[in-house]
């Protein structure tokens, strides 16, 4: 029996077993030629997983520490962000403490991104980069990435742009070449099913130059260091060899159940998910057309008794989620990502279903 709850929350997610297993991996030397075939290794299967051909940094602290390195080697001018929850709220407070100039477009929380807002700020001139977060997990909105990719193609090309994609990367198809994201980030604590530590970003040429062009960058996120060792298939930090070990394990199993069907398996998921909640009277917080395809976020109109479900279900080897930040305790969200497959949530949900009935 397990020791702990099994996690239905937006994050960390459920670690299976075989990754477990696979943590405790002997360790190996990180200058040595093990670690570098082991970096290639992993480094070409992220690439197939985003559709890229640009560089993959493997990174070990959390994905909050990309936001910078994403900022502090770009922002020349200024940086628009795009805030539609607490995580995009909190990248563009990062912007602000970093001193650079920031504005930010804030919508309400639920409402997707749209490109049309951004165009009208861009025409401005006073920005050079855009940072938005493409699967905002507190809202369990996804926003239209085609839709600002075809904006910053056609009328902003030299603008350099920043996603955050850390709950969606792994779980929903992200073409970044043909998007043309210039830096793209996430964590392994949510699609793609690892315990949290470790984050992973695709950078494309346009920033790794504009980097050089940004003076006071400090050393432990400067694009510089990590193009210095990226060519040799190293870290420029000791790595955590367990998350490494982890990943390539994880990228095996994807590889084996093909990513259609990984981007597919996301997407039925979720449909179910939406579908029991508006047959059960409850309501989806996202605006139609935004639904997240890692995790989806109901707002609680039939007013359950949430926290008296969270500890009936702690009781049968379930942690629920209530909400997050200012949605807490009016929201819940239900994940549907990396080790959750459907029998998986089916279970999950069953034994809501038997709770709220009785």
């Amino acid at each position: 029996m397990a020791k702990y709850p099994k996690l239905f929350i937006p994050g960390p997610t459920h670690v299976s077993d075989d990754i477990l297993d696979v943590l405790s991996t002997e360790q190996i030397g990180h200058r040595t030629p093990e670690i570098s075939e082991l970096i290639d290794s992993i480094v070409q299967d992220v690439k197939k997983v985003l559709y890229t051909n640009n560089n993959i940094y493997l990174v070990s602290h959390a994905a909050t520490g990309l936001w910078e390195m994403g900022t502090k080697n770009s922002v020349l001018k200024g940086v628009l962000h795009c805030s539609n929850g607490a995580f995009s709220s909190k990248w563009a407070l990062s912007s602000e403490k970093n001193g650079f100039y920031t504005e930010n477009i804030e919508y309400e929380w639920g409402k997707g991104i749209k490109a049309d807002h951004i165009d009208k700020k861009l025409s401005t001139g006073k920005f050079d980069v855009l940072a938005m977060v493409h699967n905002e997990t507190s809202t369990g909105v996804m926003s239209n990435l085609e839709e600002i990719s075809s904006l910053l193609k056609n009328k902003y090309p030299e603008v350099i742009w920043l996603v955050d994609a850390v709950s969606s990367m792994a779980g929903v198809k992200i073409d970044v070449d043909s998007l043309g994201i210039d830096f793209l980030l996430s964590s392994t604590q949510k699609a793609w099913g690892l315990p949290a530590g470790f984050s992973i970003c695709s950078v494309s040429d346009k920033i790794i130059e504009k980097s050089l062009k940004i003076p006071n960058k400090g050393y432990f996120l400067d694009i510089q260091v990590y193009e210095k060792y990226y060519k040799k298939s190293q870290t420029p930090t000791t790595p955590s060899l367990p998350h490494m070990f982890a990943l390539r394990k994880m990228l095996d199993k994807i590889n084996l159940e093909g990513l259609d069907n990984r981007w597919n398996r996301h997407i039925e998921m979720s449909k179910y998910a939406r579908n029991w909640a508006i047959n059960h009277g409850q309501q989806l917080f996202p605006e139609q057309g935004c639904e997240s395809y890692t995790l989806t976020c109901i707002k609680n109109i039939k007013n359950w008794d949430v926290n008296s479900i969270y500890e009936k279900l702690l009781s049968r080897g379930f942690r629920m989620d209530r909400g997050y930040g200012n949605l807490k305790g009016k929201v819940f969200r239900i994940p549907h990502m990396g080790n959750v497959y459907m029998n998986d949530l089916k279970e999950y949900l069953e034994i809501m279903d038997e709770i709220i009935c009785q």
